[in-house]
């Protein structure tokens, strides 16, 4: 069964002979990333055995694994049973990937392999073209090549699949030489002798130094009365012979030589496996004497005065080709950049095999014009021409690689009745017209590495430039650069290149504004500009003032230029799972996140997290900043936040940020107990609760080995928190309970630093919003927060400000104390009011304060210990909770400071 024809009958069927690809009947299976799908093929290829974890590790890595790599593994194996076996219930063993020997196996026919039903064929094939069976071989060889769609695993990385690549590669072409033969045999029975020589001649250019196709082709022509051209290929063989090897024709190539010159090969049958080899030819045809390595007369016939170009084998000249677009006129910056790649591409010349440059990056991130402005910087170095293709990578329809082939050709001379039909027939042919000569290719926009290959030369001299999204093409020898987003001085260079020196200059500080706001995103400066020339009586201010987060990406629009619609072109490349999580990693509000807070945001595994924001750095839609560590461009955050409002609700949203910020606060609760191990580390105002999974346990934080450890995540965190928690105040009212949360977490590890004082600002905002939004218990825990002596330079002054606030305004009216003979009766009260709002630990705060207060005012007025023993001989005591009685044996932690001001140490 052809891969990819439907199978009504709704069977599992896979094709590794080309891309690997799965159906359902007619029904595509959608088989995830690249090294997922590399693990279906290691499985598929085995054919049923066990394959252990480690040979899975190592088919996928070889020497160098990730830290996490058994994991990942197990993650991939997870997710390929449901996406074979979607019907299976949860706890259920699988039918087909199933758990064998400490590794696991792929349990379906061998029919369902179309790498399977290839080898079987060409087994048939040669059993009866040793029956004698001619025209049944053919079929069987004609069959089995139908099966094959492309590279075998095509865009798989690894060392396992690129060795199962050579294998099949091998076996395809083998298959392509008898089929050949069987043509030639039957010398226009199987189908017109005109159309098997051009694509023989297609075949033999692409093996330039396999001697049997040339053999082939010599035989095939010679029986067609071109005994000239027969002749012809011989010498053509002979030059690349000994220009790439260093050798002469081997025995069967020189047999078949002086058969032509001699007249002899008009009868008789194609050569056969080993003929010439000592032997003598299996077909009846002369062994090739007197043409042996050491005559003279095969090579002296063979070498003409100077080489003979391709195109002139197909008819006409060749035209030289000049596809650059337009070089920009106002490019700027990109220095390094600029002087690396020309470098790269002037060393074409001397170069052991055609030079390769891939610039990825960020879309709208300059990487089109950058690889414009160094290929014409450079054109002089390439008289035979350039080629370029815009390949669509970031479409939902790339273009076809054949198509792209098409065009080179025609490009190059080549009429449409001699192009090829298949793929790799004109790839030969397109290397074939490119051998000797230097032509530069630009090949914008690329997809993957299997969208590449094909289009690449063959033999030096030629150069590539590749400009791709994805940071993977794994081009072979391939100089990669990563393009990133301007820095300020370059970005305000480019802008005033646009707008006009004078113009720039007029206006300093908003210009720097407005290259903040663009991200230094070359496409965005680059419109933000364009709108202005458009308006020259708007002023750079003025532009700036209209680049709020609400309408930044709106504004950033011109013509048929937009930011937006270049994310969104990424964005919609994405299947529904990758494009969820684009939108959810946006909303923790950090502008970097390590793979932990992924998982907790994606309420995921940490391993299927890793997976998920990979990939995303793969399509070009995430940065990756050193190890573990990732981040949204500022206008990608933004695109992703507004994709986020249309396309997920409310409800799932907040549940996104609130698991995210309780992932931070449990990294935040275990720093505050290594940095103070003797304290009392604060209590949550709820447990994080989880209705959508009830089954899960708290998520773990990040784990931190010691205080220093601790210390150095708090000191590296700082900022990007902070960014998080005024984010969260701004847009998520939702969320005060976990911002207050994490604001006295953060405070109390902040303790002793020279950062305490910087929360004061949040807390101020958190108690605001606090009580816009009618939230008491929040508004209360955040004044309390703010009463803290660590937050102000008044300490109690302060406290005792803050503190009867925090209880609602009727208790206001207790500020005024007179604690020299009311003390008691205010203490009472007081805390029989806290109890409204607050617990009975931080209940205990305000009479430490007060306390402390009237200490400063009026000296010790009783010692604790007694106030202690008063406090639990009180008749009402009995009709209170017991944490009334706890509080007061424990320290609360914002009272502890106030240890040593109101009482001395007791036992």
């Amino acid at each position: 069964m052809r891969a990819g024809s439907p199978d009504r009958a709704g069977r599992l069927r896979f094709q590794v002979l080309g891309p690997v690809r799965a159906w359902t009947g007619d029904r595509p299976v959608d088989l995830g990333p690249p090294q997922q799908r590399a693990v279906l093929a290691v499985l598929l290829l085995h054919a049923g055995r066990p394959v252990s974890v480690s040979q899975l590790v190592d088919a996928l890595w070889d020497e160098w694994p990730p830290p996490r790599a058994v994991g990942t593994v197990r993650t991939y194996i997870s997710r390929l049973r449901g996406l074979l076996e979607p019907d299976r219930l949860p706890r259920q063993d699988g039918q087909l990937l199933v758990s064998s020997g400490g590794g696991y196996a792929l349990r379906v026919p061998g029919e369902t392999l179309d790498a399977a039903g290839f080898e079987e064929r060409l087994g048939a094939a040669r059993r009866m073209r040793g029956a004698g069976d001619t025209v049944g071989a053919y079929e069987q060889l004609r069959g089995a090549l139908a099966l094959a769609e492309g590279v075998p695993l095509a865009g798989l990385p690894g060392p396992y699949a690129q060795r199962q690549r050579d294998r099949l590669s091998e076996l395809h072409i083998t298959a392509q030489e008898e089929l050949f033969r069987c043509v030639v045999e039957l010398g226009g029975q199987a189908e017109p002798m005109g159309d098997s020589i051009a694509g023989l001649r297609a075949f033999a250019a692409e093996h330039p130094l396999r001697e049997r196709p040339q053999a082939l082709l010599m035989l095939a022509l010679y029986r067609a009365g071109r005994q000239a051209e027969a002749l012809a290929v011989y010498a053509a063989a002979c030059r690349t012979l000994d220009a790439e090897l260093g050798t002469e024709p081997g025995p069967e190539l020189r047999a078949r030589y002086e058969e032509l010159r001699d007249g002899s090969a008009g009868h008789g049958s194609a050569p056969a496996a080993g003929a010439g080899r000592g032997t003598g030819p299996a077909t009846g045809l002369g062994s090739g004497s007197g043409a042996g390595p050491g005559s003279g007369s095969a090579r002296d016939h063979a070498r003409p005065s100077r080489p003979a170009r391709d195109p002139a084998d197909i008819g006409g000249p060749s035209p030289v080709p000049a596809q650059l677009p337009p070089d920009t006129a106002d490019f700027t910056g990109r220095t390094k950049a600029v002087a690396h790649l020309a470098r790269a591409l002037r060393g074409a010349d001397g170069a052991r095999a055609p030079v390769v440059a891939t610039l990825s990056g960020l879309g709208g991130v300059g990487k089109t014009a950058l690889a414009l402005h160094v290929a014409h910087s450079v054109r002089a170095r390439f008289p035979d021409g350039q080629l370029y293709v815009d390949l669509q990578g970031t479409g939902r329809a790339p273009a076809d690689t054949g198509a792209v082939l098409r065009h080179f050709l025609h490009a190059l001379g080549v009429a449409e009745s001699a192009v090829p039909d298949g793929l790799a027939q004109k790839a030969a042919l397109y290397r074939s017209l490119i051998a000797d000569r230097r032509i530069l290719v630009l090949l914008d926009n690329a997809r993957d590495g299997a969208q590449v290959r094909p289009l690449l030369p063959g033999v030096p001299g030629c150069a590539v430039l590749v400009t791709s999204r994805a940071r993977t093409l794994a081009l072979p020898g391939a100089d990669q650069v990563d393009v990133e987003v301007m820095d300020e001085a370059e970005a305000l260079e480019l802008f005033g290149a646009v707008v006009g020196a004078q113009r720039a200059a007029a206006e300093p500080e908003a210009a720097r504004q407005l290259v903040a706001a663009c991200g230094g995103l070359p496409l965005a400066v680059r419109i933000a500009a364009v709108r202005l020339v458009s308006r020259p009586g708007r002023t750079t201010a003025g532009l700036v003032a209209r680049l709020s987060e609400e309408r930044r990406l709106d504004e950033l629009r011109v013509g048929d230029l937009a930011v937006e619609a270049t994310f969104r072109a990424g964005y919609e490349a994405l299947d529904p799972g990758l494009a969820h999580a684009f939108r959810a990693l946006a909303l923790g509000g950090m502008p970097t996140f390590c793979r932990a807070a992924a998982a907790a945001m994606l309420d995921t595994t940490d391993d299927e997290a890793e997976v998920a924001v990979e990939t995303l750095v793969d399509a070009g839609l995430l940065e990756a900043h050193g190890d573990d560590c990732y981040r949204y461009h500022d206008l990608v955050g933004l695109f992703a936040r507004r994709l986020g409002e249309h396309h997920d609700s409310p409800e799932e949203r907040a549940a996104a940020q609130r698991r995210f910020f309780d992932h931070v606060l449990a990294t935040v609760l275990p720093a505050v107990r290594l940095l103070t191990p003797h304290g009392v580390p604060p209590e949550p105002l709820s447990r994080p609760d989880r209705p959508d999974r009830p089954d899960r346990p708290d998520r773990p934080g990040h784990a931190l080995a010691d205080a220093d450890a601790a210390r150095a995540w708090l000191h590296a965190t700082h900022t990007r928190l902070y960014e998080a928690v005024e984010r969260a105040l701004d847009t998520a009212p939702g969320l005060l309970s976990s911002v207050v949360d994490l604001l006295t977490a953060w405070s109390s590890a902040l303790t002793s630093t020279g950062r305490h004082r910087d929360l004061e600002p949040l807390v101020r905002r958190a108690v605001d919003s606090a009580q816009r939004h009618g939230d008491d218990v929040a508004a209360a825990h955040a004044q309390r927060l703010l009463s803290d002596s660590r937050q102000g330079t008044g300490p109690y002054g302060q406290a005792e400000t803050a503190l009867p606030e925090s209880l609602g305004p009727d208790h206001a009216t207790s500020r005024d104390l007179d604690m020299d003979r009311d003390m008691d009766r205010d203490m009472d009260r007081d805390m029989d009011r806290d109890m409204d709002l607050v617990s009975a630990k931080d209940a205990h705060e305000p009479a430490l304060v007060r306390a402390a207060r009237a200490r400063e005012r009026y000296g010790p007025v009783r010692r604790p210990a007694t106030r202690r023993r008063w406090f639990l001989e009180r008749p009402d005591n009995v009709r209170r909770p017991g944490d009334g009685v706890r509080c007061l044996g424990r320290v609360p932690p914002f009272g502890r400071h106030l240890r040593g001001a109101t009482r001395p140490k007791e036992p």
